[in-house]
């Protein structure tokens, strides 16, 4: 792939971007830049690593205007190297496909199945399954009645889709993660646990990344909705009748209990515990560990247990560490005054 074809791939993918260097310079890996050689592209855009920069051997580098004097290596000049790095990696490292239906697995007679499809041996494909174009079904996956795929989609193995639920199209889901189980729904009556059906299902929008061993519920009469563009980290707990709003991160082991409304454009750090039937606002940012015990009614960061605005719990914080300071001051005080007391009362 020459240079010039990486600036006109750039194109396709809406990033503006511009060559300063030698157009037919072949390119066939990304790299680091202090592991690149020739024939790699790296990338620039921490100012930390600007000894890394004059010294590459790649030959080229994806970088920002503001930086392009820096090297003397061919460049690309963009606004956001470190997308365009990620563009540029998904095309020197396509996935390999293998359309058609192993012999070994089983499909059912009514599910519909492009041919344009990949099925390894030992998946599962239930009645009334219906794929879009160029899905990638790999080992030991469960496809469970009734559910509905989109193109492009990836499934990697031993991954469990439930019954009804529906993936849009571009979605990936990592191996271990079961989705549509039954969420956690028990009354009780005098001790006893009974269990309640979960009837709704999980409709998981475009675009979107389901990390390894993640377990997101199917609800209890509505459904557990994950929108557009929103990626997961694995060991993720979505419970029954959540929404997501669109472009959301969620960080491993963060936990959202059920019925809670996230809005757009969320970020959720590692270990995050959410309540249940609250609603967070778009745009809201919780750092790792924080416990999200009340509803979140405007954008901005927050931290601790239970989640306040980070500066606030950064103030509480700095006191916290000052409290046994602080202790010996005030049983100092406290001998001063005694003192002055017995002088006065003298």
């Amino acid at each position: 792939m020459k240079l010039s074809e990486v600036v006109e791939w750039l194109s396709e993918c809406e990033i503006s971007s511009y060559l300063i260097g030698d157009e037919t310079q072949e390119i066939v890996q990304i790299a680091g830049l202090a592991e690149a050689q020739g024939g790699q592209i790296s990338f620039f855009s921490d100012k930390r690593r600007l000894n890394q920069l004059k010294a590459t051997k790649a030959s080229a580098v994806l970088i920002t205007k503001e930086m392009a004097n820096q090297t003397s290596a061919n460049k690309i000049v963009v606004d956001v190297p470190y997308v365009a790095y990620a563009y540029i990696a998904q095309k020197l490292n396509p996935e390999k496909t293998y359309p058609g239906i192993h012999p070994e697995s089983f499909v059912a007679s009514s599910a519909v199945i492009p041919s344009s499809c990949q099925v390894d041996a030992g998946v599962y494909i239930a009645e009334g399954v219906q794929m879009g174009e160029n899905c990638i079904i790999n080992y030991g996956s469960v496809i469970e009645k009734g559910t509905v795929l989109g193109d492009d989609c990836r499934v990697y193995p031993n991954v469990t889709v439930m019954n009804d639920c529906v993936l849009g199209n571009a979605v990936t889901v990592e191996s271990g993660t079961v989705i549509g189980g039954q969420g956690f729904g028990f009354a009780n009556q005098k001790g006893k646990w009974i269990r309640i059906p979960q009837l709704g299902r999980v409709i998981i929008g475009n675009n979107c990344w389901i990390g390894n061993n993640c377990a997101i519920d199917r609800g209890a009469l509505g459904d557990t909705v994950i929108g557009d563009n929103c990626i997961l980290d694995n060991l993720i707990h979505i419970a029954h009748n959540v929404e997501i709003g669109a472009g959301c991160a969620i960080a491993g082991q963060v936990g959202i209990a059920g019925s809670t409304k996230i809005g757009n454009y969320c970020v959720f750090a590692g270990q995050v515990g959410v309540n249940g039937h609250i609603e967070v606002a778009d745009k809201a940012m919780f750092n790792a560990k924080s416990g999200v015990t009340h509803s979140i009614k405007t954008s901005g960061s927050y931290s601790g247990f239970p989640a306040v605005e980070t500066g606030s719990w950064q103030k509480t914080t700095v006191r916290l560490k000052n409290l046994e300071k602080m202790s010996k001051q005030i049983k100092q005080l406290e001998k001063e005054l005694e003192s002055i007391k017995k002088q006065l009362e003298d």
